[in-house]
């Protein structure tokens, strides 16, 4: 049994490897014009070839062009930041929806006689003033007070506590870019920063005074600036795709020093990742200026 099925792929192979020869003839002159070599398996491995190519032709042309968009299941920046903007908007609607539910309600309560005639707002949920009854302290609200007053008899009043020394509140910041805030702070996920969706090459601009300690190239972040300030506060740029200034340059408030690109491995799109640090620590910085 052996002996015949290894006869028969040698006939198969032997077929595959036998040569042909292809002629193109002048059919008046029956000169020999072009003559090449063949063979089933050489013509195999030509289509095979030629398919490998054209896959890959295909490929290239939807991964680097905008067909991509066209393909259901890829979606591209411009698809998030429409998303985005739907769920603002559905937010919004909720709201004026239940705006209206409570000015309804409200509006029955004073047709009822349930409710004051002369209420301030009937967008807002109408309650009872309280009596003396009602803000008269209770056993364990005595308590809370009379452990507290015990703890901080021998306090000195007006002892700043340990880190506290230096307040943000009175600095005012730059927006380094005016766009969309798609990722925010999150520290327990260590984004120590919030991304910022805007036009391509707009100028990032510093956030305060200071100096550049950092302009840079890292796999991760790109083009990365960092700017060092007064009160042990630095700020820093990521993703950028030219940095406009160089290590020991001094820096305005509102200065061009970056313009936003999309360079780095951690980046979907044209945005700036923008970090603030004080004493050593991250800080959002979204509590200290507005980015719209």
């Amino acid at each position: 049994m052996a002996e015949p099925q290894v006869r028969r792929k040698r006939q198969v192979l032997k077929k595959l490897k036998s040569k042909y020869r292809l002629l193109l003839i002048n059919d008046r002159t029956f000169e020999e014009r072009f003559s090449i070599r063949l063979s089933r398996l050489n013509v195999g491995l030509l289509f095979l070839g030629l398919f490998t190519l054209h896959g890959l032709f295909v490929s290239a042309l939807i991964v680097f062009t905008p067909l991509k968009r066209y393909i259901p299941g890829y979606t591209d920046q411009g698809m998030k930041y429409n998303a985005y903007r739907g769920a603002i908007m559905a937010d919004s609607l909720q709201a004026a929806l239940d705006d209206r539910d409570l000015y309804i309600a409200n509006l029955r309560r004073v047709l009822r006689g349930e409710a004051p005639a002369d209420s301030a707002t009937l967008f807002r949920p109408i309650t009872q003033a309280p009596t003396p009854a009602d803000l008269a302290p209770g056993v364990v609200d005595s308590a809370l007070r009379e452990r507290i007053r015990q703890e901080e008899a021998y306090t000195v009043s007006g002892e700043a506590k340990p880190g506290a020394g230096r307040d943000l509140a009175g600095i005012i910041f730059f927006p380094p870019i005016r766009g969309l805030v798609t990722s925010n702070f999150e520290r327990k996920d260590g984004h120590f920063g919030i991304d910022i969706v805007t036009k391509k090459d707009e100028a990032v601009k510093a956030t305060l005074d200071g100096t550049v300690v950092l302009a840079s190239w890292t796999s991760d972040g790109g083009h990365v600036l960092q700017v060092q300030h007064r009160n042990d506060l630095v700020s820093v740029y990521k993703h950028n795709s030219v940095l406009l200034k160089k290590v020991g340059d001094k820096v305005k408030a509102g200065e061009a020093i970056a313009i936003v690109g999309d360079s780095g491995e951690l980046t979907t799109g044209p945005h700036l990742h923008f970090e603030l640090w004080l004493n050593g620590e991250p800080i959002d910085p979204q509590a200290y200026m507005v980015f719209k």
